[in-house]
């Protein structure tokens, strides 16, 4: 059986330093090997991505360990869409 992986918010970095992780936010920018989103309670965070990274909505969601600088260094990501936590 997997060990569970907690979803957190940007507030909660800190407390999992070398921890695996789920953090989902909605996209801000790009720039090389690396991206910033702002987390569900509307924080920003610095994902280091991996070379397979394809994000390709507003919306993701990343499974990555948190670093030492509280940057997510990305093991696996799911797009969430364009439209996650809105309602029609």
């Amino acid at each position: 059986m997997e060990k569970p992986t907690p979803r957190i918010n940007s507030q909660l970095r800190e407390k999992y330093v070398g921890s695996t992780v789920r953090i989902a936010g909605k996209v801000v920018s790009f720039s090389g090997d690396t991206a910033v989103m702002n987390a569900t309670d509307g924080g920003q965070v610095l994902v280091k991505l991996t070379k397979e990274s394809q994000w390709g909505t507003q919306y993701v969601e990343v499974i990555g360990r948190i670093e030492k600088d509280f940057s997510v260094m990305e093991f696996k990501s799911c797009n969430l869409g364009d439209n996650f936590g809105k309602r029609k």
